[in-house]
């Protein structure tokens, strides 16, 4: 602690020279206090001279600084692999008891140096150190990225991943890993026992077929030390417990090491939602049966949907058409404007990329969309000519100034209704990159546009459209006021490995603008699919004889397994629909019925859905240990056992670069701020009035 003033520190000698000037002239100069005894006078010309001194003292405004030192402990991450391939060889019941209670042991006696932190991983990461071993998938990489955006910058100082280096998600853990700067030490779970195995290891497929048509099943078939068995291939379509088999291959194991790809054609024979089974006959001697069998699910539709997209090119019209084609149900043609020579009446929706120009102004093609009442959606660029487009009774009026632009990020819309977006679309939105949007003095939107984002130019949210819909006529219009959304698909990937996001707000909107308006006061929106290790959800909307939205009446619903076993749920209500999140349910085919009443009316709506049952942990089950290895290995780390986990805290004591951090806190505050301040100089005070009073002196 150190004190420091505001002014010269000359001025220092004032506070004493003040005190004793004050002092002498109080006691010595008055002849009120010439009766006082020559030595109690000394005594309080001292307190007054003291009481001045540090008055004068207390006007420099000194302050005073003070450091502090706080010690922060290295972090150390235990992440425990949750996934059930760690109990599925003959150590499932170590795993599950003796296991939990070694790392409890050592955890305690690290907790007393480290400031350690538990997670586990397998699908998700999750802030708790679990032994259940029942994800369905297992996801090392995310567990790297997840410690990376937490840790940056912290005292991290070593990082155990207790895992069997089996990952069937994301990518390899090893290029995730190489961004931490730590320590990696790893426990090698699992089994490495090659045993005799028939898999079934995958089944590509596409989720949708069409009524009439053949479509492709590739089978992948792996096994191991079974060569000189056979086994028989089949699929059956599975319809009310009844298998039907469609298809019959034997198999011949060749080798030790035995890998064959099998092309199956089938034939879409009636619509609706169709369960096939690709089975593998069990082989004598086979431990794992699990993995003999996949159930796949595939969703037979009337007819696809064409979309038509004129553009010169351009990587917006690539991204689009690329997430289109991959949806379930359409097609995007895509053509530039002076290639197209076909008829509009054969496509649902017509996408025009930075059209009408001003080399084209589309004058046929827009009387032809308009006559025949096709949705359209306008993409926004620096070749759109603004006046031909102000036009279009879209709903949105631009006055602009030339091909200038601004770089407008995404700001989402509170009260957009016309569908809904996931969660995880919502909480990342706004990392998306900007879009270049057209500069002008004024945009003028429709009342009756529903904005799905705005325009945020340098950090300001404005009242400008990013992305909006809008009714013209007797079709809906989508207007995407900016160009480059290509680089939201490339984000998306460098962020997440995947296009679900950028996919996600692609199929919604093409679904709203191309799926003919369901006139029913009373609709259920529910994907035909679902993975068994996520949340069924879905999303229902009730209208009034005016066609507004409204969620008064409580909305019932019934889901009916294969099995004819029931599950009723009630819909949440969100500000102007609804919302069901049923939790998961066990893989198979299901129903369901939904119901609201409303006054006397009595609306329901029926529909079939599937959940796709995840085998990836069964399907291979051979722990990799080279892969945890490597993993320790290259972060300066080392591989252990179970049984060698009690070495951990003497493999971490012995390193030297992993020790605590001191970080010094310095502070500076008025003296005068403090309370003993005001109680020295309120006892001086009374101190020097008091015996001057019992003195007999004024």
């Amino acid at each position: 602690m150190s004190f420091s003033i505001a002014y010269s520190a000359w001025l220092l000698i004032l506070c004493p020279l003040a005190g004793a000037v004050y002092s002498w002239a109080f006691y010595y100069k008055d002849s009120r206090t010439a009766e006082l005894h020559p030595a109690l006078k000394w005594v309080l010309t001292t307190f007054r001279f003291l009481l001045v001194s540090f008055l004068v003292f207390l006007v420099l405004s000194p302050l005073i600084r003070s450091s502090k030192n706080t010690v922060e402990k290295p972090i150390v991450i235990i992440a425990q692999d949750n996934s059930a391939s760690i109990v599925g060889g003959k150590d499932s019941a170590f795993y599950k008891h003796a296991y939990p209670a070694s790392w409890d042991k050592v955890i305690s006696q690290l907790s007393a140096k480290y400031d350690i932190r538990i997670m586990s991983f397998g699908n998700e990461v999750a802030d708790s150190m679990s032994y259940s071993f029942a994800e369905k998938e297992t996801d090392i990489s995310s567990l790297f990225d997840a410690i990376i955006k937490r840790y940056y910058g912290k005292n991290l100082g070593a990082v155990v991943v207790a895992s069997d280096g089996i990952y069937n998600k994301g990518f390899n853990p090893l290029y995730a890993a190489r961004s931490l700067k730590c320590n990696i030490y790893s426990v090698a779970l699992g089994d490495t026992t090659v045993k005799r195995d028939a898999i079934v290891t995958k089944v590509d497929h596409n989720p949708t077929a069409f009524l009439g048509n053949t479509f492709p099943l590739q089978i992948i078939l792996d096994a191991q030390k079974l060569e000189g068995k056979t086994s028989t291939l089949t699929v059956s379509e599975l319809n009310d417990g009844k298998e039907d088999k469609l298809f019959v291959k034997p198999i011949a194991f060749s080798s030790s090491e035995f890998h064959l790809s099998v092309p199956v054609q089938l034939t879409a024979k009636s619509a609706g939602l169709k369960h096939y089974v690709v089975k593998l006959e069990p082989v004598e001697g086979e431990e794992n049966l699990t993995n003999n069998i996949q159930d796949v699910y595939i969703h037979v539709l009337d007819q696809k949907q064409h979309i038509l997209i004129l553009s010169n090119p351009h990587p917006d019209v690539a991204a689009i058409t690329e997430c289109i084609n991959s949806t379930d149900g359409f097609e995007a043609e895509a053509y530039t404007p002076d290639k197209f020579t076909g008829e509009l009446n054969k496509y649902c929706l017509v996408i025009l990329n930075q059209l009408p120009s001003s080399s084209n102004a589309m004058t046929q093609v827009l009387q032809n969309i308009n006559k025949l009442n096709i949705p359209v959606a306008y993409i926004l660029g620096e070749e759109t000519n603004l006046t031909s487009f102000n036009q279009l009774n879209s709903g949105l009026r631009i006055t602009g100034f030339g091909s200038r632009s601004n770089d407008a990020e995404v700001s989402p819309a509170t009260n957009f209704s016309l569908f809904t977006l996931s969660d995880d679309f919502r909480n990342y939105v706004s990392q998306l990159p900007a879009l270049s949007a057209p500069f002008g003095s004024g945009y003028q939107v429709s009342p009756s546009m529903n904005v799905l984002f705005y325009q945020k130019i340098q950090s300001v949210t404005t009242g400008y459209p990013l992305i909006a819909f809008n009714t013209s006529g007797n079709s809906k219009v989508c207007v995407i006021a900016g160009e480059g959304i290509f680089r939201w698909k490339l984000q998306d990937y460098m962020d997440h490995k995947s296009h679900k996001i950028f996919d996600e707000l692609v199929t919604k909107t093409v679904q709203y603008l191309a799926v003919k308006d369901d006139k029913s006061f009373f609709r259920i929106h529910c994907p035909n699919s679902f993975k068994e290790d996520e949340p069924v959800e879905m999303d229902a909307e009730l209208y009034n004889p005016s066609y507004q939205l409204i969620n008064d009446p409580e909305v019932n619903i019934a889901i009916t397994n294969s099995q004819g076993k029931k599950f009723s749920f009630t819909f949440n209500r969100t500000s102007n629909a609804y919302h069901l999140n049923a939790g998961q349910l066990q893989a198979g085919q299901y129903s369901y019925d939904a119901s609201v009443k409303v006054g006397d009316q009595f609306y329901t709506k029926k529909g079939e859905f599937n959940l796709t049952p995840v085998q990836l942990e069964s399907t291979h089950t051979i722990a990799d240990h080279h892969l945890m290895f490597q993993l320790a290995n290259e972060h300066s780390g080392k591989m252990l056992f179970p049984n060698q986990i009690e070495e951990l805290p003497k493999l971490l004591d012995s390193r030297d670069d992993i020790k605590p951090v001191i970080y010094s806190h310095v502070s500076y505050s008025p003296l005068i701020d403090l309370k003993w301040v005001f109680y020295v100089l309120l006892v001086l005070a009374c101190t020097e009035w008091f015996i001057r009073k019992w003195n007999g002196t004024y």
